[in-house]
Parts: structure tokens; C-alpha cells; sequence
């Protein structure tokens, strides 16, 4: 807790003694961070206004994830997981269709990037493989590496209304197609000989969807729903009966859903220090039947230009 006071502070002084670079009103920029139990989330966002009619984007994100479970279906056992991804949302146009001192609405065409990294390390003990013919070891060591590369077109969409008292804002981007590149590495020692397999592969995907709802009451308080929607299909390793690997087709649909609220503390310029509580859902759904749920709350740190 006392690192997270720290870097507060820290977001803090950027935010004050960024915000007279921002007094001209071309530049808006976001920096979060979100602290998970098990990682953080870290936004970075820069905008630039190039008229009333046109702007662009350019938005980064890196998830780190780290945390020690269960193998799924066996108990005796431990998995080392790190996991991180890196996203870049690119829009070099943002066109303004519509734009009143209420509110504006546009439409925006870039590219997405992400690069997902999965470390596995732990063992797993199951007496049932002393009872086999010939008998196995019951203890064994596991690992698994993953990396994954993602890329393809981005549409953005969105609209924002303010008032006195309160301000809307719905925003939504989709990436229709993309290229998808994946390897990975696996082995179980003793059980399975050879001990290690690898496979790599490169194909296509659709769609990878981005929802939000944000709005803000009174001007000091922030309600945020997101939505992230993803369908990808790639060969993963695996073994069967008769402990050989194999390669099987798996189509996976990650699914998450974040509920935030978060108390805006202004600081000048439009400047504001943000701070709140958020809860997330995550569901990956494997060949339509084998469901993975994640749920967690988190904790919202943020300087924030409105």
C-alpha cells in the first residue's frame, strides 16, 4: 500500500506540473494506472488537435499479470503464471462530424497492436499415474511458454454530451480483421517423451470489439462501464490418450467486463487527480463448452485532463 500512496503522489506532481503544457488546448493526454491483487494495468494516452474538424490518437497499455494457482483438475499441484501484454491503439485521423460546446461526434480509422507474453512454471503429483501400464511417475514438472502477435485495422467511433451538472461520453472501436502469429513451447518431465514440443503458426481472426460508457456527476464523481470482446482460433499443444503430443484447434472467446467508480479531485487547468475502486469480470469461453471465470476488483490511480 505504501508504493501505491507513493506513486499517487507521483501521478499527482506530473499531472499539476503537466498541465501549463496543455493550456492551449491542443494537447489532451490520460495516464492510469490500475492495481490488481495479481498485476496492474498502465494506460498512456496522447491526443493532438489539429483543427476543430480533424485529430489523432495515439494510446498505449501494458498489462502485467502475475500470480500462483491450481493446475485445473488437479488439486496437488502448483502453476508460476506471469503474463503481460502490450496494446498500441493508432488513429492517425479523428474526424469531428459534429462538435457544439455541449458535445461532439466522430469517427476516427488507425491500426491495433498487441503482444501477449504467457510464462507457465510449476508440478503437479497424481498417484493415478502409478496405476498405468507400464507405471508412470506420479510427480512431474510442467512449463509452458506462449507469445502471440496481433495486428489489424481499427475503427473508432464515439460521442460525448455535457451539461452543469453532469457529462456522457460512449466510445467504441472495432478491429474487423487482423493477423494473428503465435508460438509456443511445452513440456512435461518425466511423463511425456520427448519431454518438449513446439509450434508456431500464423493466420486470421475477427472480430476484437472495445465498448466504454463514462460519465461523470456533479463534476466529482466518475461512473465508467467497459466491455472488451475478442474471438480468436489457433492450433494449441496438447496430448492424448496415449501421452503423445498433439496439435489441436481451439476457438476461444475472451469476454470482459469492468464496472469503475472513482472521485475526480481538480488541481487546475483542467486537471484533475483521480481515484476510485473497480470491479472486473473476465470469462474465456474453449470450443463453446469449457468455460474459465476471473473475477476481481481493483484499485484506480489517474491523472486525468477533461
Amino acid at each position: 500500500m505504501k508504493k501505491i500512496l507513493i506513486f499517487a503522489v507521483f501521478l499527482l506532481q506530473l499531472a499539476y506540473a503537466s498541465g501549463q503544457s496543455f493550456s492551449f488546448g491542443n494537447f489532451d493526454f490520460l495516464l492510469s494506472t490500475k492495481v490488481m491483487e495479481d498485476g496492474n494495468i498502465s494506460d498512456f494516452g496522447l491526443g493532438y488537435n489539429y483543427s476543430e474538424k480533424f485529430s489523432s490518437r495515439l494510446n498505449f497499455r501494458h498489462t502485467n499479470i502475475t500470480k500462483n494457482e491450481e493446475l485445473v483438475g488437479v488439486e496437488d499441484s502448483l502453476n508460476a503464471v506471469k503474463e503481460t501484454f502490450f496494446e498500441i491503439f493508432f488513429l492517425p485521423i479523428e474526424y469531428n462530424f459534429f462538435k457544439h460546446k455541449s458535445g461532439k461526434a466522430w469517427v476516427g480509422a488507425g491500426l491495433y497492436y498487441e503482444y501477449n507474453k504467457l510464462g507457465e512454471k510449476g508440478f503437479f503429483n497424481m498417484p493415478s499415474l502409478e496405476t498405468l501400464v507400464p507405471p508412470k511417475e506420479r510427480v512431474n514438472s510442467y512449463s509452458n511458454d506462449f507469445s502471440m502477435h496481433l495486428l489489424g485495422p481499427l475503427i473508432d467511433i464515439g460521442i460525448n454530451y455535457k451539461s452543469n451538472y453532469f457529462s456522457i461520453g460512449f466510445s467504441g472501436g472495432i478491429v474487423p480483421i487482423f493477423y494473428l502469429s503465435s508460438k509456443q513451447k511445452t513440456s512435461i518431465v518425466p511423463l511425456i517423451y520427448p519431454h518438449a514440443a513446439e509450434n508456431s503458426q500464423n493466420t486470421f481472426g475477427s472480430p476484437h470489439l472495445f465498448l466504454s460508457l463514462d460519465g461523470i456527476l456533479f463534476k466529482y464523481i466518475n461512473l465508467v462501464l467497459l466491455y472488451n470482446f475478442a474471438r480468436l482460433e489457433y492450433g494449441v499443444i496438447d496430448f492424448d490418450d496415449n501421452l503423445s503430443w498433439i496439435i489441436t484447434e481451439r476457438s476461444i472467446i475472451n469476454q470482459s467486463f469492468k464496472l469503475e467508480i472513482s472521485a475526480l479531485i481538480p488541481i487546475g487547468n483542467e486537471m484533475h487527480f483521480q481515484i476510485g475502486f473497480g470491479y472486473t469480470m473476465d470469462t474465456m469461453h474453449i470450443n463453446s463448452s469449457d468455460v474459465i471465470s476471473n473475477n476481481r476488483p481493483y484499485l484506480i490511480v489517474t491523472a486525468k485532463k477533461l
